[in-house]
């Protein structure tokens, strides 16, 4: 068959897409494991998700330096020797804490499960925190941080998010050197009971697996959820400090800008218009920001606005680095362009080419069955409804000129900005 490259590919809109909800059954340790088979290819992920993160540390960094530990020994074997056993069978795991929760995630074969599942539920719970590994990684992370301080884009984060959640919010909260030094290996081991042994919040199972590799895999995870709450004593309440702020670094070329404010969460009523509106402003490469200040005046190599959500609070904001001597100009432009969406109703040409974009990237990013258990993560962290996906579909599709415009009215305003600028006078 020849194809004739002179003739269009016909395009189709994505008009609904159902999102089959994981089914589920209790661990041995009385978590809960959702667990989806599929694909062609026998290869499996297991996602173990800690009620761990940021939010319930009491001392800023616990939370990281226990996932990163995790991978550095138990009391029988050494880290490299749990690595380099699970390398020879074509296998690895990683741990990663977050804001609101720690996630230990294994890759491997189905046909060597039973050799790697006990080398990964070793390592993360018989973990014997080596103070030589533990000295390493705060030197490391030292250094690290040093480095990170030089830099602008750095500085304009962490002070922006220390005026749009508070010092003292988990999500506003900055490292420093001294209190990397000061992290004691008898914090991570408490941490790490509390938090690891005893808050397994679920499990997810996904790939391609038989019911015998799910009954072994339940049968071994006997991680307990808490009988009581550890008490913590971090603040969850966000305090936002509007207003404009400068942070002068006289040796920089670059000026760093974020500004920005709370958005909205996955359940509220306009957020499916809201995602449609920031992609339009500035959230994909076509995006009004970007064909304003970096193609038409090449203020800037990149800019874009974002929309992040996390469990106590979310932000919206716009990011990008622009020349010193430029940088009143690219804020002002900004602002314009804020204004103009306030003003002007969008054209069906610019709002369907978004929507195609934000449709294709849902679609794309679960075209396999291993992608599919980031989508359950997300329902479950949110308690979302299992035709959530196809509802905000739904709601994407119908959303048309006036209701951006009124969206824009009500949410993409000045009022409320925190305005970050770190860079030259």
């Amino acid at each position: 068959m020849t194809i004739n490259r002179k003739i269009i590919p016909q395009t189709e809109s994505i008009k609904n897409l159902k999102f089959e909800r994981f089914r589920s059954e209790q661990t041995i340790g009385g978590a809960p494991i959702f667990f989806h088979s599929g694909g062609t290819e026998p290869v499996i992920k297991l996602d173990l998700v800690f009620k761990a993160g940021y939010i319930e540390q009491n001392k800023t960094g616990i939370s990281s330096f226990t996932a990163s530990m995790l991978s550095e020994g138990t009391h029988n074997k050494s880290g490299k020797e749990i690595l380099n056993a699970l390398d020879f069978y074509g296998s690895y795991f990683q741990v990663k804490s977050g804001e609101d929760d720690t996630l230990a995630t294994l890759y491997c074969l189905e046909k060597h499960l039973s050799n790697c599942l006990p080398l990964f539920i070793e390592a993360i719970t018989e973990s014997n925190f080596p103070e030589k590994a533990l000295n390493t990684l705060k030197r490391n992370a030292i250094q690290k941080l040093k480095v990170n301080q030089k830099k602008n884009s750095y500085i304009c984060r962490r002070e922006f998010a220390k005026y749009t959640f508070g010092e003292d919010h988990p999500y506003g909260k900055s490292n420093s050197a001294e209190n990397i030094e000061s992290i004691l290996r008898d914090e991570l081991v408490e941490f790490h009971k509390n938090y690891i042994l005893n808050n397994l919040k679920y499990a997810i199972l996904s790939g391609n697996f038989s019911h015998e590799t799910l009954s072994q895999i339940s049968s071994q995870l006997n991680f307990k959820e808490s009988e009581k709450s550890v008490e913590s004593k971090r603040e969850t309440t966000p305090i936002i400090q509007p207003g404009k702020y400068f942070i002068e670094k006289n040796d920089s070329v670059q000026a760093a800008i974020r500004i920005g404010k709370h958005g909205l969460n996955r359940n509220h009523r306009d957020f499916a218009a809201f995602q449609l509106l920031n992609l339009i402003f500035g959230g994909y490469f076509g995006s009004r920001l970007m064909k304003n200040i970096r193609e038409e005046k090449g203020l800037t190599y990149g800019i874009y606005s974002s929309h992040e959500i996390n469990k106590l609070g979310s932000t919206w904001y716009i990011e990008t680095e622009i020349n010193s001597k430029s940088k009143n100009i690219g804020i002002e432009e900004i602002y314009k362009e804020m204004s103009i969406l306030r003003e002007t109703k969008i054209s069906n040409e610019e709002i369907n080419i978004a929507r195609n974009y934000l449709l294709g990237s849902i679609l794309k990013s679960l075209d396999n069955t291993l992608s599919l258990s980031n989508r359950m993560k997300l329902n479950l962290d949110y308690n979302l409804e299992d035709n959530y996906l196809s509802n905000f579909i739904e709601k994407i599709n119908n959303i048309d000129s006036d209701i951006l415009l009124l969206t824009a009215q009500k949410y993409f305003t000045e009022e409320g900005l925190v305005e970050m600028v770190v860079g030259k006078n």
